[in-house]
């Protein structure tokens, strides 16, 4: 019995040595008023940057933004992945094809984590995540565009 335990703990420990990447995107999805949740049936996704990846998420259950849950999948990235900024581009697809809307974010990846990223189809503006808020790149850029949008208005 000891031995049957032994060798159950041993096979355990030799596949997670071998298992995939653990390095993931949890991507959630969901709509704004503009584009018809119903009407998604696929999204198309690209990940550029500091992690590159395409996916065909088929069958999806998108929902309006602020309802829970909102679509959910997580994004297993390479094992070669290091730290980075990452921009998520979500294209929603009816069920002929045809592009419905699209929503993009940016996050910092980080070999063997999983990050959060939050896209809302139906804007033009690139959205937050939780898990880019406490980095200093992304910080600077952004006082930087508001300190030119802030001179724009004081007209």
């Amino acid at each position: 019995m000891r031995f049957a335990c032994l060798a159950g703990l041993l096979l355990g420990t030799l596949v997670l040595a071998c298992s995939d990447s653990e390095t993931m995107i949890a991507l959630n999805v969901c709509t704004l008023a503009s584009v018809d949740a119903e009407e998604v049936d696929s999204l198309k996704v690209r990940i550029e940057g500091a992690a590159t990846a395409t996916r065909e998420l088929q069958d999806v259950n998108v929902l309006p933004c602020g309802t829970k849950p909102t679509f959910f999948s997580r994004i297993r990235l390479a094992e070669s992945t290091k730290k980075g900024t990452a921009t998520i581009e979500v294209d929603a697809l009816n069920a002929s094809g045809t592009l419905l809307e699209t929503g993009m974010t940016s996050v910092t990846v980080r070999p063997d984590e999983v990050v959060a990223a939050f896209v809302e189809l139906g804007t033009d503006e690139m959205q937050g995540s939780g898990g880019t808020g406490g980095s200093a790149g992304a910080g600077g850029d952004g006082g930087q565009a508001g300190d030119a949008g802030g001179g724009g208005a004081s007209n």
